[in-house]
């Protein structure tokens, strides 16, 4: 049920569709046991009795209804596909939004690769289930009860004798049901694997071939693959012992009818056309009670993947403020940072990163922190953009009116520079907009001149130049740059820039802190900095040790 609860939570779009499609369906179904019907008075009735014009209506009735069961069908198969990209496209839209509401650096750290395996694989097997499997089960289940009435209304022991195998049937579909969820989520498991492995040496492809381990990556890749071989064929070989066990014994029922229709022709208890129709109703019972199993068997398959979907749905919780959702104006006042007493450890850690830290950031200053890799400065970032929590201790912000606690409302004020190359695939103005959408051509080249980028001017394309992924097509101190300029179009008061000319020769270094220190003399600047150059123009050094 809970299954069931998620699928229809997620059809909110679709539910006009499912239903209009399903009595579509019935419809169909309808056309098929009515064309057994006309099938048995024709044999019967028309070619014995009936006058010229009788044939011809029956024969043009029979035809309409072929041509009928052709228009549905098709109408039924239209529809499914504009319901499944739409289902496809709002599953994948939502789960996405839900990805920046994840708590991060947390014990369940989800693999990028693993979670772009979700997003495809595992959207497309629900999908499938919830727009195509889950209807067509009821439309079949209309289809095994209409086969089963009329049959019934033929030959009540043969009716009787076909449905008793369903017990059966669905015991055994409850044996493989489980069965078959285990071998998937193994299977699926394989395959993020694989997506982890290709995506990261793609990414790394140059240290690897660096490090001259392309032939190892290589056949770890290919006894992952082994592996995921195994699993498939595995499963591949318990569904075709299974489907041999039931489709003998639904050979067996479909001789049974032959046997038991011959016996009562040959006593004249049946006509020809009754003992027609016996052998397409037995088809029209054993067919769906197939197709059923299954359909079950993908509906199992699709659990597997509700339970990895359900997985990337898991989210802080975290109640939202008017300031979360619209961009807080340009704060008028400078700001300042009082850090009391803050401890913090991260879930998966074993030692305190930050231990009693005290400090005051003075509206107005610049503050270099300065101290040995993974000593907790950019920790310090992490809590004062609210992406993780002290365990005690507060942080605010403040300026002459008062103090706010740092939350995810006041994410605004801040402008956070990582360190290193986040530029993403896309033109230099698409990787500018992503801080500012609306930012204007002179805004863009301000800020571009700030962070010394102007050199984007004199690109053949200017700021519309292409760049592929990881910002390929600049260099590393380019990139940087272009990185810097971004964050520089964010309004808040408060600058977060870690490691920012790591990258930048000495040179371009100053230019850069002097183009920054003029520009926003009123901001309150921290710097991560292993460099003197910044440190000696800070007006305070905190040192971590």
């Amino acid at each position: 049920m809970k299954y069931i609860s998620w699928i229809w939570l997620n059809t909110k779009g679709i539910r006009w569709n499912t239903v209009i499609r399903i009595l579509v369906g019935w419809l169909r179904v309808g056309l098929g046991l009515l064309m057994i019907w006309l099938g048995k008075s024709f044999i019967d009735v028309t070619i014995r009795e009936g006058t010229t014009q009788d044939i011809i209506l029956m024969i043009s009735l029979l035809v309409a209804c072929v041509l009928g069961g052709i228009i549905l069908r098709q109408v039924y198969y239209y529809m499914t596909t504009a319901a499944n990209i739409r289902q496809t496209n709002a599953i994948r839209l939502r789960i996405f939004g839900k990805l920046f509401t994840r708590q991060l650096f947390d014990e369940q750290v989800l693999h990028s690769g693993d979670i772009s395996s979700r997003m495809a694989k595992d959207i497309e097997v629900v999908s499938d289930a919830s727009t195509s499997i889950l209807p067509q089960m009821i439309v079949t289940g209309i289809q095994l009860i209409g086969a089963f009435w009329l049959l019934h209304s033929m030959d009540t022991t043969l009716a009787w004798m076909l449905l008793i195998m369903t017990p059966l049937a669905v015991v055994l579909g409850k044996f493989i049901s489980r069965r078959l969820r285990a071998m998937t989520l193994r299977i699926r498991s394989d395959e993020s694997r694989i997506q982890m492995q290709i995506q990261e040496s793609m990414e790394l492809n140059a240290v690897l071939r660096a490090l001259s381990s392309e032939s190892w990556m290589t056949d770890r890749l290919d006894g992952m693959q082994h592996q995921l071989h195994g699993n498939i064929m595995h499963r591949a070989r318990f569904t075709v012992i299974m489907r041999i066990i039931l489709g003998a014994a639904f050979g067996l029922g479909y001789m049974l009818a032959f046997i038991w229709g011959g016996l009562q022709l040959r006593s004249g208890a049946i006509t020809f056309g009754v003992m027609t129709s016996f052998l397409q109703l037995v088809a029209q019972i054993q067919q769906p009670i197939l197709t059923l199993i299954n359909m079950m068997t993908q509906a199992f398959h699709a659990t597997a993947s509700i339970d990895r979907l359900k997985e990337l749905e898991q989210t802080e919780d975290v109640p939202k403020r008017p300031s979360d959702t619209v961009e807080s104006p340009a704060h008028p006042l400078p700001l300042g940072i009082k850090a009391r007493d803050v401890n913090f450890h991260y879930a998966s850690g074993d030692r305190m990163v930050l231990e009693h830290f005290t400090h005051d950031f003075l509206p107005g200053t610049k503050t270099a922190l300065m101290g040995p890799t993974g000593i907790g400065k950019t920790t310090l970032f992490r809590l004062l953009l609210s992406l993780v929590r002290p365990d005690s201790g507060s942080l605010a912000i403040y300026d002459e009116t008062g103090e706010t606690p740092v939350s995810e409302a006041t994410r605004s004020r801040f402008v956070f520079v990582p360190q290193g190359n986040t530029l993403m695939s896309g033109s230099i103005r698409y990787n500018l907009l992503i801080a500012r959408p609306d930012a204007t051509d002179e805004e863009l080249r301000k800020v571009l001149h700030t962070a010394v980028a102007d050199f984007v001017f004199d690109l053949p394309d200017g700021i519309d130049t292409e760049l592929s992924e990881h910002g390929g097509g600049v260099s590393e101190g380019q990139a940087q740059r272009i990185a810097i300029a971004r964050g520089l179009l964010r309004p808040g008061n408060i600058l977060l820039l870690d490691e920012i000319s790591a990258s930048l020769d000495e040179q371009t270094e100053r230019t850069l802190y002097s183009r920054l220190f003029s520009e926003y003399p009123e901001k309150t600047m921290v710097f991560i900095t292993h460099r003197p150059t910044i440190s000696q123009l800070c007006t305070d050094i905190i040192r971590f040790e």
